[in-house]
């Protein structure tokens, strides 16, 4: 048989679950490639940019090489991000009957994990 906390664990997770699959099977994704600036994609910059860098730390190993990178890297997934574009498709009804679940089963999850264990139990 189930303990009270651990039934929450389960009734929770299954709670956030549906409606998180819900939602996104609500949920309509667009990618129009890399985010444009003014009418220029950002990306075709940021990867020569990030390739000029990967030659110049493979022949230099400069400290300025090796800290532009990883800014590098970020900027190009936050341009692929910026340049994606999400539809929703459902009623004001479908949206409140995705996040009551998911709202519910993360109260329920975060009511099980600060739960202070009882001794001896």
């Amino acid at each position: 048989m189930l303990k009270q906390r651990e039934g929450q664990i389960l009734v929770g997770t299954i709670l956030v679950l549906v409606g998180i699959v819900v939602f996104f099977k609500s949920t309509q994704v667009y990618s129009w490639g890399f985010y444009r600036l003014g009418g220029v994609s950002t990306g075709g910059i940021l990867i020569a940019l990030t390739l000029l860098d990967v030659v110049l730390l493979a022949a230099t190993r400069h400290k300025a090489a090796k800290l532009l990178l990883p800014v590098l890297i970020a900027m190009l997934v936050l341009s692929v991000i910026l340049g994606t574009r999400l539809s929703f498709t459902g009623s004001v009804l479908d949206l409140f009957l995705m996040l009551v679940p998911a709202a519910a089963g993360a109260g329920l999850l975060l009511r099980a994990f600060m739960k202070k264990k009882e001794d001896g139990k």
